[in-house]
């Protein structure tokens, strides 16, 4: 398995708690057994907790709650693709980029980088959801943590989340 399928495979247990956190869940009330039937290991579910961890909970906001403080600009404002960006940028990838981006694990700033990304990249073919894909798991796994809690918020790889 390369690490650029593990990261992406990371990217959508992210997905998938942010969207169970959606409905007021807990982080660590988050049922993982879903996930596991899905075929995810343990070491996939432990480094998903631990990036959501790591830059803590209260800043992981979606986006439909977030005040202009999160996202970066006022409420209510909407990104569009302008005619390059949509001929370069398939449908299907900016529908991915923006459920990430309502997820709460990319910012209004993230969502710009990762289309100007996108848009070097692109060149002569379309960005497709794999493309996207791999480089929102790029940027975002790249990142470092929000802030330093002064306390150890990584899980060992013998931890388990559940």
């Amino acid at each position: 398995m390369s690490d650029r399928y593990t990261v992406e495979r990371i990217m959508e247990i992210i997905a998938y708690v942010m969207g169970v956190r959606r409905s007021g869940t807990p982080l660590m009330k988050v049922d993982t057994t879903e996930l596991t039937k899905q075929g995810y290991t343990q070491s996939e579910i432990s480094a998903a907790f631990s990036w959501i961890m790591e830059r803590g909970e209260q800043n992981i906001v979606p986006h439909d709650v977030q005040s202009s403080e999160h996202s970066g600009s006022g409420e209510g404002s909407f990104r569009i693709l302008h005619g390059i960006e949509a001929e370069t940028i398939t449908p299907e990838a900016w529908g991915l980029l923006l459920s990430y981006r309502d997820l709460g694990f990319l910012t209004n700033e993230d969502l710009e980088q990762i289309i100007e990304r996108a848009m070097v990249m692109g060149g002569e073919t379309d960005v497709d959801i794999a493309e996207i894909r791999a480089l929102v798991a790029v940027y975002v796994m790249h990142q470092g943590p929000f802030a330093d809690t002064g306390s150890r918020n990584l899980l060992l790889g013998s931890d388990a989340v559940n």
